[in-house]
């Protein structure tokens, strides 16, 4: 299973936000602020929800503010694609 994943703001509040490339299942979590341990909560609750399911989440499309995730997704088996410099990933972008 391959996920984009992007951090959104809406009236100051911001929210991780989901979806997957394939079935286009879609989630949404409120967020405090945009620290690693923060970020990596929010992905292991979103891949555990694909794994209660039984998905295996292989990778994760995100801009460049998720490469300080890198090593830890490394260890659970999760490839990250980051984007370059002002580009998007289309999936979550929509």
């Amino acid at each position: 299973m391959t996920l984009a994943f992007d951090i959104m703001a809406i009236n100051k509040i911001s929210l991780m936000v989901t979806t997957s490339r394939n079935i286009h299942f879609g989630t949404a979590k409120l967020i405090q602020d945009k620290t690693k341990n923060i970020i990596m909560t929010s992905i292991r609750q979103v891949v555990q929800t694909y794994h209660v399911r039984g998905f295996r989440v292989c990778k994760i499309l995100a801009e460049g503010g998720f490469e300080c995730t890198r090593d830890e997704l490394s260890e659970m088996g999760i490839a990250l694609n980051v984007t370059l410099r002002n580009e998007h990933v289309t999936e979550i972008e929509r």
